[in-house]
């Protein structure tokens, strides 16, 4: 038969005992037992800070995103649409979202401007985030037109409308964003221009194209605009 609990507690160290006798018992709990006034074992506390140390480290590196790292966005240096000067490489520090669009279009661009609208709506106001839709028309979007539009389809103080010359806007969409731009082609837009969202990280490089004509992907862009603001 087991013994009782009680049979098995040894004398508390307060009790008299022998001379010399070594007290390693108490009825009392132990610190750890009880939550006060604990105390590391030897070696206890380097193996926890190391432990924490490494959980850190794989949670950092699940904040990495997946998407691969595209073409840099060059410092193209265009006119906002209060027409001051804009540097793109001012965007480094942001994750930016471009598009090309053209304020007369009447084919892709109000869909690209509407859906652009949807998708700032889907990312926090506080987040390091930029949204940049660049005229491929300048002859007639100038900074004051680009206002009058702004005015009209901004619903976020973090978008801006630039332009340029149109050479170098061509120039820019073609061989920096790998984007179509140029003539019109046969029952296209009277400018030719992309219809794809162009995500850049806050190293200003380009991690991912979009269909900006499609209103379903606007929760696609968002999840991966949060995932590069993570990183």
């Amino acid at each position: 038969m087991t013994a009782p609990s009680s049979a098995l507690r040894a004398p508390s160290p307060r009790s008299r005992g022998a001379k010399g006798t070594r007290r390693e018992f108490s009825e009392s709990p132990s610190p750890r037992e009880t939550g006060r006034g604990w105390r590391e074992a030897p070696g206890e506390g380097r193996f926890v800070r190391s432990a924490l140390l490494a959980l850190l480290l794989a949670v950092s590196c699940r904040q990495h995103s997946d998407l691969p790292k595209l073409f840099p966005v060059p410092d193209a240096s265009l006119v906002n649409e209060n027409g001051r000067p804009v540097q793109l490489a001012s965007m480094k520090g942001s994750v930016t979202v471009y598009d090309f669009i053209f304020t007369s279009c009447r084919g892709t661009c109000p869909i690209m401007t509407n859906n652009m609208r949807a998708l700032t709506k889907q990312i926090d106001k506080d987040a390091p985030v930029r949204f940049v839709s660049i005229s491929v028309d300048p002859s007639r979007d100038t900074p004051r037109v680009l206002a009058e539009y702004a005015k009209r389809v901004r619903n976020d103080d973090r978008w801006m409308f630039l332009t340029g010359r149109r050479e170098d806007i061509v120039k820019l969409s073609v061989d920096g964003f790998k984007l179509a731009a140029g003539d019109p082609g046969p029952g296209g837009d009277p400018l030719l221009h992309s219809s794809k969202f162009a995500v850049a990280d806050k190293e200003g490089v380009i991690r991912g194209y979009y269909d900006a004509t499609d209103g379903a992907a606007t929760a696609e862009v968002a999840k991966v605009v949060g995932s590069l603001v993570d990183e």
